[in-house]
């Protein structure tokens, strides 16, 4: 079996050399952002408080960015992240706004405009 040799940044998928040879975007996702190289996966020590604060302010700056694809990159690296970290890690502001509306499940989140950002939760 033929060695992974790249990851699609949007969804995760890895592929072989061969797998990806003469296409214009991920097979499984269809993204055309650029894959990044394996081999170039490295283990760097940070510590958590430091994650947050990149995470905070990287997700919110793809936010409002008026393209799809940042913010689909930046959903997709978070989720990878959140995998590696303890359960109920919170690396951006809407995962904490979630977890307070675990607990105030009838609060609704606006934002500066009045925008609904985050609506009541559903109560069974």
């Amino acid at each position: 079996m033929k060695e992974k040799t790249v990851r699609c940044v949007d969804c995760g998928s890895e592929f072989t050399d061969e797998e990806i040879r003469d296409i214009q975007s991920c097979p499984t996702c269809s993204s055309d952002a650029i894959p990044c190289a394996i081999k170039n996966d490295v283990t760097i020590r940070i510590n958590l408080h430091e994650l947050r604060i990149l995470t905070i302010w990287a997700s919110n700056w793809a936010a409002k960015l008026k393209t799809p694809s940042p913010s689909r990159t930046m959903v997709s690296i978070l989720s990878r992240l959140r995998k590696q970290l303890p359960e109920g890690t919170c690396l951006t502001i809407m995962d904490e706004l979630n977890t307070l509306q675990d607990v105030y499940p009838n609060s609704e989140v606006t934002d500066s405009e009045g925008n609904v950002i985050l609506p009541p939760k559903k109560v069974q």
